[in-house]
């Protein structure tokens, strides 16, 4: 008891815990209030009182005169939707014909148009990653174990631990996987470089004789041999010889050399800034989810009536489970594959185990081919190096493939894509004919989103009609 007369009274706090950004997004629909009971409000008092008399005199002289007015245009709410229709679906096919007859520049359009909003693309799919990551940290770690009950407070530490330790993986991966990958590729390219050499040696003995020898070749020893005998003049007879052709071929090797410096820097400057955008973009997009959310939920309500917006949600929804509930449970599968064969690699004693392992872990993304498809260049290594390390290398990854198939798949993924082998093979051909390795591993899951809700409308119009096909 406060002994104070002029302190405030302090409001109870309560004991309930604020989900903040965790908190679901509540659609209230309100039913239309009787229109008697609505009042008009005018802020110009004269233009109201003289709208009433006008309105009055209007209706005495309609009772004096006994007759009801008319109205000239009667709507046919029918009609015109069937015209909205005719007219969408008129304009639906003329576009349609413009885009297939410029096919062409339309790609092209759509390809710079992905180009400007790759950085809203990185940043979409970083959220998406680390969405649920934060929403568990929030959860477990600052609701659950340190009993934090301020919603923005857990947000702002979820999000700055989540992206501390993202970030410093990311580092981390760039500082040690980089390199050794990159040392394994240049080792190879050594290796393959002496092979062909070696095989070349005997061709070009056989074709080519000391007459025909390339004049922009540097002989060290016919030059001090030359030099020895005639001195200055001997000198002057090898530059003389050589300097012409070699000038020529740097001349000519300079503008494709200097472009194509300049594409590459300029390919690399534009990927880091797309990167760091994408950061950051990602950062605002985690911060504001709920926001995104309730502003696609009130666009969705303010198009569409209640019952028709209610069912766009909730089959959003539910698809967007199935998406997400596909990639995470596959990236994690295929990070535990990687990792197993970079031991098991390592426990036979094989060669670029950190290379094969990235390649076999990224590939296995691709459900069906992809382990496949990360079996054959290891394969085709291991077969340059030692046809016995091929062999072993082909039973390890046939063995690690039967185990994600049988046991670690279905225990992570489940039947999140819920659809046929048919199907798995469609969305992998037609993703990978048009987008190529991306659109191998994410056609899967659009064709799952397809699928389903091509056979939640069937099932509906099925239900009307009373029919059952079993």
């Amino acid at each position: 008891m406060s002994l104070n007369p002029f302190s405030k009274k302090k409001k109870k706090k309560s004991n309930a815990v604020e989900k903040g950004h965790r908190e679901p997004i509540v659609v209230k629909i309100f039913k239309e209030k009787d229109s008697e009971n609505r009042t008009k409000v005018s802020i110009d008092e004269d233009a109201a009182e003289s709208a009433k008399a006008a309105s009055g005199a209007e209706t005495e002289g309609n009772k004096a005169g006994g007759k009801k007015k008319h109205a000239t245009f009667l709507p046919n709410d029918q009609y015109f939707t069937i015209t909205v229709y005719a007219v969408t679906a008129v304009m639906a096919i003329v576009i349609f014909s413009i885009i297939l007859a410029n096919i062409t520049p339309v790609m092209a359009a759509v390809k710079r148009f992905l180009s400007v909003l790759s950085p809203f693309i990185i940043g979409a799919i970083i959220a998406f990653v680390l969405t649920p990551i934060v929403n568990f940290v929030d959860a477990s770690l600052f609701e659950k174990t340190m009993k934090i009950k301020k919603a923005k407070l857990r947000a702002g530490l979820s999000i700055t631990l989540t992206y501390i330790v993202f970030l410093g993986l990311l580092v981390l991966a760039m500082m040690k996987l980089v390199p050794e990958v990159s040392e394994s590729v240049s080792e190879l390219i050594e290796k393959s470089k002496s092979t062909l050499e070696s095989l070349s040696k005997t061709d070009s003995a056989a074709t080519v004789s000391d007459k025909e020898e390339d004049p922009a070749k540097i002989n060290f020893d016919r030059i001090i041999t030359n030099v020895k005998e005639n001195g200055i003049k001997g000198v002057v007879e090898e530059a003389k010889r050589i300097l012409p052709s070699v000038l020529t071929k740097i001349s000519d090797k300079i503008p494709g050399f200097v472009t194509g410096t300049f594409n590459w820097l300029k390919s690399l400057v534009t990927t880091l800034i797309n990167i760091l955008l994408g950061i950051a973009v990602s950062i605002y997009m985690v911060c504001d989810k709920r926001r995104i959310a309730k502003a696609a939920m009130r666009l969705v309500y303010c198009i569409f009536k209640p019952q028709k917006a209610e069912k766009i949600v909730e089959n959003s929804k539910e698809s967007f489970q199935i998406f997400t509930g596909f990639i995470i449970g596959k990236s994690i599968d295929s990070l535990i594959i990687g990792i197993l064969t970079f031991f098991v690699l390592n426990i036979f004693h094989l060669h670029y185990t950190l290379l094969v392992s990235v390649i076999v872990g990224v590939t296995n993304m691709i459900p069906f081919f992809g382990p496949l498809i990360g079996a054959i260049p290891g394969v085709l290594l291991y077969l340059c190096i030692d046809p016995t390390s091929a062999l072993i290398f082909a039973c390890i990854i046939l063995a690690i493939q039967q185990f994600d198939g049988w046991i670690l798949g279905p225990m992570i993924l489940g039947d999140s894509t819920g659809i046929r082998p048919i199907w798995v093979i469609f969305g992998i051909t037609f993703g990978g004919a048009y987008f190529g390795f991306v659109g191998m591993f994410l056609g899967v899951p659009i064709t799952a989103v397809i699928v389903y809700l091509i056979n939640k409308a069937v099932d509906k119009k099925l239900d009307e009609k009373h029919i059952e096909v079993q």
